[in-house]
């Protein structure tokens, strides 16, 4: 509790919560960035189940940096947010469940792009089809998760 203290504390966790703005601009900015990241990575894997089958696998990797920059974005904006309110965020279980869930979606969807790109014949296994739906579902979930966190604090402030 004393380093959720001092966090809560610090003169820049007291700015974002106090500010008019920079709590709710750092809501936007973290959605953008899910939104970037959790976009691309369902297109990413709806092209590895079969959709849209006009474009060539190898092509999909044009969307690597437009997935990096979503989750930098993320994860930066996600930082700032802990900052503002540690306890709401550090001592909910929601919020690890949160982060292991985007963290196994980062890995897949990393994976399904490395096997889509060293794909020379525009075809994947039934495994490759499993993955791509595995990280559709793990994106679900962890978005979910993300909107949860809002309604199951248990503290918001320690004092």
């Amino acid at each position: 509790m004393a380093f959720l203290l001092w966090i809560q504390d610090t003169s820049l966790s007291t700015w974002l919560r106090e500010s008019d703005w920079a709590l709710f601009a750092l809501l936007i900015v973290h959605t953008m960035g899910m939104g970037l990241l959790t976009g691309v990575s369902i297109v990413v894997a709806l092209r590895v189940y079969g959709v849209a089958k006009q474009l060539p696998l190898p092509q999909i990797s044009r969307f690597a940096p437009v997935m990096l920059c979503g989750l930098i974005t993320a994860i930066v904006s996600g930082v700032f947010l802990v900052v503002s309110y540690p306890a709401k965020a550090l001592t909910n279980p929601l919020f690890y469940i949160k982060l292991l869930v985007i963290a196994a979606a980062v890995v897949t969807t990393r994976r399904l792009l490395a096997k889509a790109v060293a794909n020379t014949d525009d075809a994947i296994s039934g495994t490759g089809k499993s993955a791509a739906l595995m990280s559709i579902a793990l994106w679900a979930l962890g978005i979910a998760a993300g909107k949860f966190l809002a309604y199951t604090n248990t503290m918001l402030l320690v004092y």
